[in-house]
């Protein structure tokens, strides 16, 4: 009889507790109960309506979470409107230092991180948001806007954007204190998405040239010092809505491939899957939201034909854990 290395490649990991963060199928020994376990497939989950914003805007930049986000910046305008979000009401926060739309947003919502941007033209700014107020941040190397990004307000990672007229693959590792220049993206790439960590991190979608047919569907991989092509996502597309505290929680949705979509797709580490419709398609999400996961997640605002308020909340579930009993 095959054993467990021999159909998979690999031994079962060994642990004192289990994983956090777990895929379908995945496969571990409990060293502390002495039991193998795994992870079941999680039940079915769907978008739904959440409370609209006080403003109608598109292309801004999100943080935090489904139940703590923070969103700022956007069009028609640009504007330097700020909005916090405590999973049920929508209040005013602090004012961004720039009118501008399409940044980056890292972080929480009590320690963001927003950089680059269209003034117009592209920003090289960045600032920190502590809750309260936004404090002047040292500045990119390379002004730019519509970056894919990940990470948080101290280990952020900014690929790829617009640096006008042109897109860049050029990346940019911010520590809490600069902004330095790393291994570029294997293409170039702007108005993707973005989800993982600095050093465990996912750049994908987006556009790589000009007009619909430069919309793309590759996904890149990032370890800290290198990047790796991965598993396409299903429908090329730009535009979208994004976040994931890790590459195996990383999700996006919407986008224009050039009509508005309402496709919705997660990564579980290699591969990228189909999962429920946005009940509206839209492009120009507040993007990404960095610590949303496959569980929690929002689709904030964007362009449906129109800027809008609307707002809908993922709710996923999550995957359960089994333990295998022989009997």
């Amino acid at each position: 009889m095959a054993d467990y290395k021999a159909l998979k490649g690999f031994n079962v990991e060994s642990l004192a507790a289990d994983p956090s963060v777990k895929t379908s199928g995945q496969v571990w020994y409990n060293t502390t109960g002495a039991v193998l376990k795994y992870s079941a497939n999680a039940a079915a989950a769907a978008w739904s309506s959440a409370t609209a914003t006080p403003t109608a805007l598109m292309g801004g930049a999100a943080a935090g979470t489904s139940t703590a986000a923070l969103v700022w910046g956007g069009t028609p305008g640009p504007v330097a409107t700020t909005f916090e979000y405590d999973g049920t009401t929508w209040t005013a926060g602090g004012t961004y230092p720039i009118s501008q739309n399409r940044a980056s947003g890292f972080g929480t919502q009590t320690a963001a991180l927003g950089a680059g941007g269209n003034v117009p033209p592209q920003s090289d700014v960045a600032n920190t948001y502590n809750g309260s107020t936004w404090t002047t941040s040292p500045a990119l190397n390379t002004a730019r806007s519509a970056a894919p990004a990940f990470g948080t307000q101290t280990a952020a990672i900014l690929a790829g954007g617009w640096t006008a007229p042109t897109r860049v693959s050029t990346v940019e590792e911010f520590n809490g204190t600069s902004w330095t220049a790393v291994t570029s993206m294997p293409a170039v790439k702007a108005d993707g998405g973005g989800g993982g960590t600095s050093t465990a991190g996912l750049g994908f979608l987006g556009t790589d040239a000009p007009g619909a047919g430069g919309r793309v569907a590759t996904s890149y991989s990032y370890n800290g010092s290198s990047w790796t092509t991965t598993n396409a996502c299903n429908t090329a597309r730009s535009g979208v809505g994004s976040g994931g505290t890790t590459e195996t929680t990383t999700m996006t949705y919407g986008g224009e491939p050039p009509a508005y979509i309402a496709d919705t797709e997660q990564f579980n580490g290699t591969s990228w899957t189909e999962v429920a419709n946005l009940a509206t398609a839209r492009q120009a999400i507040f993007n990404p939201l960095s610590q949303g996961t496959q569980e929690n997640q929002l689709c904030i605002m964007g362009d449906t034909g129109t800027a809008v308020t609307s707002v809908e909340e993922w709710q996923g579930s999550p995957r359960p854990t089994k333990t295998v009993t022989v009997t």
